[in-house]
């Protein structure tokens, strides 16, 4: 698994400050079509991390296939290839 590093403004445990993690990052399973192979490990492709603050940008999100709804997150924050 793959340390917290939130996908939109880059938080990690090291600039989170001190407190429990748990408090300060939420991991959101995005719905991606197909499962991780058995006996597969590893940090899952559909598991993308968030600091609390930006958190309900991918909960909101979930049922969505990862790369849509990060694509959704970077439209929304204004980050993306300008037109």
């Amino acid at each position: 698994m793959m340390p917290p590093h939130c996908y939109v403004c880059g938080l990690d445990p090291h600039s989170a400050g001190p407190g429990p993690l748990g408090e300060r990052f939420v991991l959101v399973y995005f719905a991606d079509p197909r499962p991780a192979p058995e006996g597969w490990t590893g940090h899952p492709s559909n598991a993308v991390w968030f600091c609390v603050e930006h958190a309900a940008l991918g909960t909101t999100r979930e049922s969505l296939p990862t790369a849509t709804a990060l694509r959704e997150i970077d439209a929304t924050i204004g980050r993306g290839s300008a037109s």
